[in-house]
């Protein structure tokens, strides 16, 4: 289903017959029972809700990977903490920030892009509109493989708790406890190394 959240930003006119007088909807309806339209649509979003619907479909039929894009986009403001974080993190475990040679722009990539805004642990997770805002209050950035530095290809989006405890993680155990797991955060970080 494709469906949009956001709210109406005016009220709806009361809706008038032809000569303008007051007028009920159903005495319009092409078939009884039939929906009428009394919400204005801006023309052209049918049709993109339609090619996403069936990017989907063709995608699933292709055996393709459909990733959704996160319902909020996050601003400046959210990606620059994520990155003040990862120094301090950085700072903390290995007591420098040095190593860190991300941008801010370069985080926005790696959250919205690579993670979609919600932790590498939990990317099914539904949370949207303001749900995603306030999850983005428990998530930090660090690296997957902590001999290499943070870069781009190196950097997972996990909660203080997650980060916490895979900090303290192998690979080779996380390998092996969660091979799912591994295989699609590997997967995702080689895209990223491609794609940079």
């Amino acid at each position: 289903m494709v469906f949009s959240l956001e709210k109406p930003k005016a009220k709806l006119l009361p809706f008038k017959g032809p000569n303008g007088e007051d007028a009920d909807p159903t005495d319009y309806q092409v078939v009884p029972g039939f929906r009428v339209r009394i919400i204005p649509v801006l023309g052209t979003i049918p049709a993109i809700f339609g090619q996403v619907m069936a990017s989907y479909v063709v995608t699933q039929i292709a055996g393709m990977l459909f990733q959704t894009e996160p319902v909020v986009n996050l601003d400046v403001e959210h990606y620059g903490i994520l990155h003040q974080r990862l120094i301090e993190r950085e700072e903390l475990l290995c007591g420098s920030a040095e190593a860190v040679e991300v941008d801010k722009e370069e985080v926005a990539y790696v959250v919205r892009e690579l993670w979609r805004g919600r932790s590498a642990k939990d990317q099914q997770s539904t949370n949207v509109g303001r749900g995603m805002w306030r999850s983005m209050n428990n998530l930090t950035l660090t690296r997957w493989d902590s001999e290499r530095p943070p870069n781009i290809d190196n950097l997972v989006l996990l909660t203080f708790d997650e980060a916490e405890e895979h900090d303290s993680t192998t690979l080779d155990e996380i390998s092996v406890r969660d091979p799912e797991y591994f295989s699609m955060v590997t997967a995702t970080l080689n895209r990223a190394a491609m794609e940079f």
